[in-house]
């Protein structure tokens, strides 16, 4: 009755004004309930913005650590109509495994109580004293709901699943597993069963391959037992990676035995894998190759050779695109000379993309490595080396070192004719010698 305060007076005026204005607030706290009420079907989420605790979904894993925390940065009660309350699972087979071996992340997603399919999860990981999380793997999930996440142990982690939402359906993630390293034995039989059907059933019997080596063929490979020092460790190799280790003799030609399993899931459905003699790539593109470098060097090497012999014409007439214009521009979303965006490239698909920078520019991926990476004068296999090729003597080119013979380095580079050993009116990816003078100087990324 505000409107009608300037005719009432006295005590009833009060009253009565006292009784409306009670009234009001009544009404007022009762739509605030109900909005309350509405908004737990109604918050959305994702990794900026997920539903605040007293909203979140109880998100519990077959295999649990911790209660569940929002990814980090998740704050915020954005309404967006209509969006369903989600949950998310996570788990994994077994919580003790070797450095090296495989294992999978494998949940169900739910949406609205329902199976969803066709969702992103992404699976994220850090050391347990660290704050900040990092993506090793995605997967689609399937009709059921279900994902599966492969991932390839290498230290001590607590991993976690996060869905991150959408338009009709809330963010959701997992509590955190741990996941510890052992050096017990792992005999065949042990690694079949930590496995299960991503190995599937034997196809063969046990083979004696050396006095300290054993396989053994499976429905998706072979896994191989190597006794070493008195200990054994039993690998996986599959895929373009085992069709390549047989053509090189297996264990008993220059590769050896595995060291490790592969680490797939990159760039174009690559796998690279450590053996006791070197490092071997395949991917989806039928791109293959073997360094006899090991470790992480050698995982970077091979897949940067892999791509050796890969051309592009000279194209004038693109309009606004690049003249040589490559599947490392594609890659990468720019027109820009891609002698940097080649680097990145197969930096990210050996799996190690924090090594260098990923740029998407020539002169941010050169100052960049200038102001975040040592330099020096001194050639070293992994090493970044800068070249000038225009007037003003800046570094206009990068080539990766492979190799070091006194005056002499052998690189792999992209971007180039290679000093005319490729057509005119091409330009690739070519592995050459040359002059260790024509460097300005080099940069080491931090293996």
């Amino acid at each position: 009755m505000e409107g009608q305060r300037g005719e009432w007076s006295g005590p009833r005026a009060d009253r009565a004004g006292r009784g409306a204005r009670h009234r009001r607030r009544r009404a007022g706290v009762g739509l605030a309930v109900a909005l309350m009420v509405l908004a737990t079907d109604v918050v959305a989420g994702s990794a900026t913005a997920a539903p605040p605790p007293a909203l979140a979904p109880a998100n519990v894993g077959p295999v649990g650590a911790a209660a569940a925390e929002a990814p980090a940065g998740a704050t915020g009660t954005t309404v967006v109509q209509a969006a369903r309350r989600s949950a998310l699972t996570a788990g994994v087979r077994e919580r003790r495994l070797r450095k090296g071996e495989t294992f999978w992340l494998f949940g169900r997603l739910t949406v609205g109580g329902s199976p969803a399919s066709g969702r992103d999860v992404v699976a994220q990981r850090k050391r347990p004293n660290e704050s900040g999380w990092r993506t090793v793997g995605r997967d689609t999930t399937n009709g059921s709901g279900r994902y599966r996440v492969r991932i390839r142990a290498g230290a001590v982690y607590e991993y976690r699943a996060i869905y991150r939402g959408s338009s009709t359906a809330q963010a959701s993630w997992t509590p955190r597993i741990g996941v510890r390293l052992t050096t017990a034995d792992r005999s065949m039989t042990s690694r079949a069963e930590q496995m299960g059907v991503a190995v599937g059933r034997p196809t063969s019997g046990l083979r004696q391959v050396t006095r300290t080596v054993v396989s053994r063929s499976y429905r998706t490979g072979i896994l191989v037992k190597v006794t070493r020092s008195g200990r054994a460790r039993t690998w996986w190799v599959h895929g373009g990676i085992l069709s390549q280790y047989r053509d090189r003799g297996g264990a008993k030609g220059r590769l050896g035995a595995p060291v490790m399993d592969p680490l797939c899931g990159l760039a174009r459905s690559g796998c690279v894998q450590r053996f006791e003699g070197g490092v071997l790539y395949a991917n989806a593109d039928g791109a293959t190759a073997f360094t006899g470098l090991k470790g992480v060097r050698g995982e970077v090497v091979a897949a940067a050779r892999s791509q050796v012999g890969y051309t592009v014409r000279h194209d004038p007439d693109n309009g606004a695109r690049y003249d040589w214009h490559s599947k490392y521009n594609a890659w990468a979303r720019t027109d820009a000379p891609w002698c940097g965006l080649f680097q990145s490239w197969f930096f990210k698909a050996s799996g190690h993309p924090t090594l260098v920078p990923q740029s998407t520019t020539w002169t941010a991926y050169r100052d960049s490595v200038r102001r975040n990476r040592p330099t020096g004068s001194t050639p070293r296999v992994g090493a970044l080396a800068f070249v000038s090729y225009v007037a003003s003597g800046e570094a206009s080119h990068v080539m990766f070192v492979v190799q070091v013979a006194g005056s002499r380095i052998k690189v792999i580079h992209g971007n180039t004719g290679g000093g005319g050993r490729l057509p005119s009116g091409r330009r690739g990816v070519v592995e050459q010698w040359v002059p260790e003078s024509q460097v300005l100087y080099y940069a080491y990324p931090r293996y």
